[in-house]
């Protein structure tokens, strides 16, 4: 069946070699650097602390040092608006008219604190505060009621040009109370605050510079914008680096990196988070957060695996964690013991488990430091495994196949060189698609099996494992030109991502497909005339094959497998997952290191030791089919490690789990249908 494995051109051999060495060089370099960042910042929002403190009539000092003994190690608190000082009473309005028949609403505030507190917010802000018409501030005690009449000309304070209705949604600064608190009890600060109309560079520095002199260090963006969209976008970036660089303004004056870290919240969707982190290059801290009402559709169980496996899985080095009750005789209780049980699941293991996580302040992930020789070396050799992808489907004579080979390659070397991180995804995507189809392409099985070839069962388990082996470990090449190309700082924190990861799913196994329809592939020493002839007879024979129901049938399961396969991969699906699945997916979590893929373990490797095992045994209308299901394995066994941030140990495991559960599987299956399954006439000529 390896009959089409010949020898490839000493040069192909060469590159395909440094670009492996290179790989695992990129490899270890990221080893170090994940292995260096273990540690997970724990945050819990004021609000509900604040509101637990009360219902439990415990000082919130208190409650908050218990919970830094449960792993919180930050304090995350919402800037005031208006609309917060409002509901807790310390403000409340009044529309009035002057004597020139001007309306306008006047704020009152409980005290001259709040009144020099608002009064700054809004300068940075870059309010106008001036005498002009519009919301007028009075620094004053509250007027008991009835309210009294306002003389315009006798109160003072400041006017700002907007309405109320508009002024009410304006940040004003983090809470004293809060602030205060959070020092109290050692905790660090997680500043929220939201974008807000008329937002120019100078507000942007005014109002971070602000934050963080109000003790905070991290800042995550509040609602469905973050600062300065749209527009302003590198601005706010270049003010969350955390460098003593002063960047040049578009405008004015320099601006000044404020330090703080940002933190960019997963799957938030927030408007013009993306152009802000690409313009942070990685240099900021990935949050993990369940939105409120998503908490009350889980059970604590799924909570806890939500934040476990975000960080060991993805890279995850800030949890927001919401609280889990309001109510009962001792909530305090019942959430420090769920926070416990995050902290304890979180520590479990070691480093080769992806466990073993310690807590405090989240650190960026440090640079890999990868030199720009291992992108060339893995582009270079990316370009000749494509030529040797293309000998395996249509014949290229080897007087062309030398100028081929040096031409493809100079293009992805220079591509994975020069073209910066795009050249590199481009260079990786072709990896991606052209390891694991050569993978297949060389065990596609492809000779007539006779009555003398037939093989035992074992025999035939023997052979179908050594073929499995070999695919694998093409595909395994192919892994580290990928992990070489990409093991940078920007791909580990989802700051860019795998081009194609679609098209890395799909492109191998319609390949596969049009191999199979064409006769197989090529052989040694064929022209290109009988391969055209060979192909073209093929393909009209497949065409004028009278249609089955059977056969239609197939084809359309086998067409919706592989749409829902590809709409399934990457990191953020347009497809849900049932209840059935999660469920299982939750027991593999516990059964296992690290939850090998459905795809790999029931699917694609399962197949292909079924496909191999029948071929052998003369089963081979039964082998071709599950062979295409079988490029599946490998297909996925590669898109693995395209999520460059997940940590590579943790993919290992993924990866070698489902390779040893799903090949024992596959033989399981093979034995239990043997003995279901009638013999192949071939066998039973061969017993005659």
């Amino acid at each position: 069946m390896l009959e089409n494995v010949w020898r490839l051109p000493r040069i192909v051999l060469v590159l395909i070699f440094l670009g492996t060495i290179a790989g695992i060089f990129a490899a270890y370099k990221r080893l170090h650097v994940e292995s260096r960042n273990r540690r997970v910042e724990i945050g819990i929002e004021w609000n509900e602390i604040s509101q637990l403190a009360q219902i439990s009539n415990q000082p919130v000092g208190e409650v908050l040092k218990k919970f830094r003994t449960e792993g919180v190690s930050t304090l995350i608190i919402n800037e005031d608006t208006f609309i917060t000082l409002e509901q807790s009473g310390v403000v409340f309005t009044q529309r009035n008219t002057t004597p020139d028949g001007i309306s306008s609403n006047s704020v009152f505030l409980e005290s001259d604190n709040t009144f020099n507190r608002i009064r700054a917010a809004l300068k940075d802000r870059g309010l106008k505060i001036s005498e002009n018409t519009g919301s007028f501030i009075v620094p004053s005690t509250f007027f008991p009621a009835p309210r009294p009449i306002i003389k315009y000309n006798i109160i003072p304070g400041f006017r700002v040009p907007l309405e109320y209705s508009n002024l009410r949604t304006f940040g004003i600064g983090l809470p004293p109370e809060a602030l205060k608190a959070a020092k109290e009890s050692n905790l660090r600060i997680a500043g929220r605050i939201g974008n807000f109309a008329g937002v120019s560079e100078s507000a942007a520095s005014n109002v971070l510079h602000s934050l963080k002199n109000q003790g905070a260090s991290t800042v995550i963006f509040n609602g469905e914008e973050a600062l300065g969209y749209r527009g302003l976008e590198k601005t706010t970036a270049d003010l969350l680096r955390n460098s003593s660089v002063t960047i040049a303004s578009q405008e004015t004056s320099p601006l000044t990196p404020t330090g703080l870290v940002y933190g960019a919240v997963e799957f938030g969707k927030q408007k013009g988070d993306e152009k802000i982190s690409a313009a942070l290059h990685g240099d900021y801290v990935r949050v993990h957060s369940i939105q409120t009402g998503e908490m009350g559709t889980l059970d604590e169980n799924e909570i806890i695996e939500r934040f476990v496996r975000a960080v060991r899985e993805r890279n995850i080095r800030f949890c927001y964690v919401r609280l889990l009750t309001q109510t009962g005789s001792d909530a305090v209780s019942e959430n420090l013991k769920f926070f416990h049980k995050i902290k304890t699941e979180m520590a479990k293991g070691s480093l080769l488990t992806g466990g073993g996580i310690h807590f405090g302040s989240a650190r960026i992930f440090e640079e890999t430091g990868i030199p720009k020789l291992v992108f060339l070396i893995a582009g270079l050799s990316t370009g000749a495994a494509l030529i040797w992808m293309m000998s395996l489907m249509i014949p290229i004579p080897s007087s062309k196949s030398g100028v081929l080979i040096l031409l493809s390659s100079l293009l992805f070397g220079a591509a994975a060189y020069f073209g910066g991180e795009m050249g590199r995804k481009v260079a990786a995507l072709t990896a991606g698609i052209v390891f694991p189809t050569c993978a297949c392409l060389i065990t596609l099985p492809r000779s007539k099996i006779s009555a003398s070839a037939s093989l035992t069962k074992m025999q035939c388990i023997y052979k179908a494992i050594m073929t499995m082996l070999i695919a694998v470990g093409i595909t395994v090449i192919g892994i580290f030109h990928v992990i070489g190309l990409l093991s940078t700082e920007p791909f580990m924190v989802v700051a860019n991502q795998f081009l194609g990861i679609k098209l890395q799913h799909a492109a191998p196994i319609l390949i596969v497909v049009f191999t199979v329809l064409a006769g197989g592939t090529t052989l040694p020493q064929e022209t290109w005339e009988s391969y055209r002839n060979r192909c073209g007879s093929k393909l009209k024979s497949v065409l004028d094959e009278p249609a089955r129901y059977g056969t239609l049938f197939l084809g359309i399961l086998g067409l919706a497998l592989l749409a829902l396969v590809v709409a399934r991969s990457g990191n953020d699906p347009g497809t849900g997952v049932s209840g059935f699945e999660m469920k299982t997916r939750s027991i593999m979590d516990h059964i296992f290191p690290v939850r090998p893929r459905t795809k790999e373990l029931l699917g694609g490797h399962p197949a292909f030791i079924l496909a191999i095992a029948w071929w052998w045994r003369g089963k081979t209308k039964l082998a071709i089919p599950c062979f295409i299901i079988g490029c599946l394995g490998q297909v996925s066994l590669l898109n693995t490690f395209c999520h460059i941030h997940t940590p590579l140990i943790i993919s290992a495991w993924h990866a070698a789990l489902g390779l040893l559960l799903g090949s024992t599987l596959g033989v399981v299956m093979f034995l239990l249908l043997e003995k279901l399954m009638p013999e192949p006439s071939i066998l039973k000529a061969q017993a005659d």
